[in-house]
């Protein structure tokens, strides 16, 4: 039997419309774009995997003599050069571009220009005016600025301290735009040989679809691709608490409580593109489970093996 209209609805022809949106634009762009991932996810882009454990500033620390943050044992320490810090989405826009570039030339000399412009293209941004300047500015943050990385492991009877320091470029030529319709003509850099291992040691890859998708928050494309280096490493559960995750993404949040709902959303969006990442929100952290990973280990193999 069918079931009568409710009076409001029959004389009332906009009642169905005035009803609260139940999802925004933006997310269901994002619930779109994840169905796409997971029918055609088409290219590959690979983090290194030091940025899939730490991170970069999410906005300029401005003044300070140095940044830094902590994974466990892990801190990594960022030195500003004269640029500045690198900083935002841009500036992990272009480390993944180095990745790749590494990953799929297997060099250290990188030639910013159609590769790149291609590259930030794919993920939704224009390379002309002030993108460009961006670009350009943010390059020169990772070129000039020092990278220390130590692991401190404290026991009974000692505490030893073990690091690195790293510039990702030994050399780079830039060539700024000055006018407001003009892009960056000739750009060259080269990697040094210590980031160039590790790059090409240890790739993580990621599709470069998903980083579109989680553009415009620095946070969720860590998130991003800290999930999937995590997920290809990870034996057995694991709890990750919110005073360790504070530690690698939230030092900017005053209180714990405004990082952990900051996060809670922003992992949101992470599982909608990476929807086989099983993870859960516990009282005391998140909770990893072993998960397939995003990008099947043999379409990475066969990508590394045509490069």
């Amino acid at each position: 039997m069918t079931r009568p209209e409710s009076p409001s609805t029959m004389t009332n022809p906009t009642a169905i419309s005035a009803t609260p949106t139940l999802i925004s634009d933006r997310q269901l762009r994002l619930v779109e774009a994840g169905e796409q991932i997971e029918l055609n996810p088409g290219e590959i882009s690979f983090s290194a995997r030091l940025w899939a454990q730490l991170s970069l500033p999410y906005r300029d620390p401005g003044d300070l003599p140095r940044w830094s943050r902590q994974n466990g044992s892990i801190t990594v320490t960022v030195t500003p050069g004269p640029a500045g810090y690198p900083f935002g989405v841009v500036a992990r826009y272009l480390l993944i571009w180095m990745s790749t570039e590494a990953v799929r030339t297997q060099d250290r000399h990188l030639n910013p220009g159609q590769s790149l412009n291609a590259f930030l293209r794919a993920l939704g941004m224009n390379t002309s005016g002030a993108s460009a300047r961006r670009v350009a500015d943010q390059l020169h943050r990772l070129a000039t600025c020092s990278i220390t990385v130590e692991d401190t492991r404290v026991t009974e009877q000692t505490r030893r301290v073990s690091g690195a320091n790293i510039h990702v470029a030994s050399r780079y030529e830039l060539v700024f735009p000055r006018a407001a319709e003009a892009q960056a003509t000739t750009a060259s850099i080269v990697l040094s040989e210590d980031y160039f291992a590790d790059v090409i040691a240890a790739p993580v890859p990621v599709y470069t679809a998903a980083l579109k998708a989680l553009s415009g928050s620095p946070l969720r494309m860590d998130l991003y691709v800290w999930l999937a280096y995590r997920m290809a490493t990870l034996r057995g559960p694991v709890t990750i608490t919110w005073a360790q995750l504070a530690g690698q993404f939230g030092g900017e949040y005053a209180q714990l409580r405004q990082f952990k709902a900051k996060l809670i959303k922003h992992l949101d969006a992470v599982r909608v593109v990476y929807p086989r990442a099983r993870v859960a929100v516990t009282d005391a952290g998140l909770r990893l489970h072993p998960s397939a990973t995003h990008v099947a280990r043999k379409r990475k193999k066969a990508l590394r093996r045509s490069a």
